[in-house]
C-alpha cells in the first residue's frame, strides 16, 4: 500500500570549518582503482616510435555505463603475443595502474589475456569519460590504446516503501541510524528491525526494513561512502527518526554528508551536514549521532 507524507521535519547542519583532501598517495582521491594492479604516478606514455609496443586485441566490458562508487566492474580481454601486461587510464585521472596478463585463452593460445575489476571513486564526476586500455611488455614499452567510451551517471537508489539512503564525500566512517515508529532501530549492530531482530532481510509482508551495508566500517576503506535502509514492500505508519553518527574520520579533517528519504520511489525529504573531530567523541551504540530528519507517515 502506498503511504503519504503526513509530516515532516528537515535539520540543515552545515559547519564553516575548513575541509582537507585526502592524500593521493593513498588512492582514495583517484577516479579509478583497479585490484591487484600495480598504480603507477600520471597518465600512461602514448608510444609514438616506429616499433610500437603490443596492442589489446579485443575488450569485453558488460556496458558502459558507470557510476561514483560503484565496486568490481568486470573488463576481460585479449592482448597481442609478446605482451605481459595491460595499461588501464581513466582519461583525466591522476595515475593508470598495470595489470599482469593472465594465460592465453584457448581459442586464442598465442594471446594472453587479462580479467580486470573496476572500481570508481564517490568523487567521479558525472557524464562522458574515456577509458584507455595499452598491452605492455616484458621491457615496459606501451603499446597504442584502444579506447573504451563510458558513461558516468547516478547510481539509483533500490525501490521501495521507503528508503533512507546516507551519502558522504571523505573516506570516514559514518554510520545511518534510523529509528522505526515501534522504537525498533536499524543500525550496524542491527541490521534489520523486524521482530526477531536477526540480520538480512525481514521476512515477506514483514513492515521492518534492512541496512544494506556498512560502508568504511572500522576505517577499513571500501570507496562506497554510502548507506540505506530499504523497507521494501511497506513501512509502518508513525514517526522515523534518522541520525547520522559519526564513528571515526579515519584521519580525515571533516566528512560532508546529505540523508535523503525516498517514498515511493520519490525523494520526500533530504538534509545536509558536515561530520567534525568532536563528533566522534562518546558512545556509538543504540540512539548515537546527530538526528538529521524527523519523517512521519501514514
Amino acid at each position: 500500500m502506498r503511504r503519504f507524507l503526513l509530516k515532516l521535519t528537515t535539520l540543515l547542519l552545515v559547519s564553516s570549518s575548513a575541509c582537507e583532501v585526502a592524500s593521493s598517495q593513498s588512492g582514495v582521491t583517484a577516479w579509478l582503482r583497479v585490484a591487484g594492479a600495480q598504480r603507477v604516478e600520471g597518465p600512461p606514455p602514448v608510444d609514438s616510435s616506429a616499433t610500437p609496443g603490443p596492442q589489446v586485441t579485443t575488450v569485453a566490458l558488460l556496458g558502459a555505463r558507470i557510476w561514483p562508487g560503484q565496486l568490481d566492474k568486470p573488463l576481460a580481454g585479449a592482448l597481442q603475443e609478446g605482451a605481459t601486461a595491460v595499461s588501464l587510464f581513466l582519461v583525466g585521472d591522476r595515475a593508470h595502474y598495470v595489470l599482469p596478463a593472465g594465460a592465453p585463452d584457448v581459442t586464442a593460445p598465442r594471446q594472453p589475456t587479462f580479467l580486470a575489476h573496476l572500481s570508481f571513486s564517490p568523487s567521479l564526476t558525472l557524464g562522458p569519460h574515456d577509458l584507455w586500455l595499452q598491452a605492455t611488455d616484458s621491457i615496459g614499452q606501451y603499446g597504442p590504446p584502444s579506447i573504451q567510451k563510458l558513461l558516468s551517471d547516478e547510481d539509483p537508489p533500490p525501490q521501495g516503501a521507503l528508503v533512507v539512503v546516507l551519502r558522504w564525500q571523505r573516506a570516514a566512517d559514518l554510520d545511518l541510524h534510523v529509528e522505526q515508529p515501534d522504537g525498533q532501530e536499524i543500525w550496524t549492530r542491527r541490521k534489520s528491525g523486524h521482530t526477531a531482530g536477526a540480520p538480512g532481510r525481514p521476512p515477506m509482508g514483514s513492515e521492518s526494513g534492512f541496512l544494506d551495508l556498512d560502508s568504511n566500517a572500522l576505517c577499513v576503506i571500501d570507496g562506497r561512502q554510502r548507506e540505506q535502509v530499504i523497507y521494501p514492500r511497506s513501512a509502518a505508519p508513525g514517526r522515523y527518526r534518522i541520525r547520522v553518527d559519526t564513528f571515526s574520520l579515519c584521519e580525515q579533517a571533516s566528512a560532508y554528508w546529505q540523508v535523503a528519504a525516498l517514498v515511493d520511489g520519490v525523494q520526500v525529504a533530504s538534509a545536509m551536514g558536515q561530520s567534525l573531530p568532536t563528533d566522534t567523541r562518546g558512545e556509538h551504540g543504540l540512539g548515537a549521532g546527530t538526528l538529521a530528519l524527523e519523517v512521519e507517515l501514514r
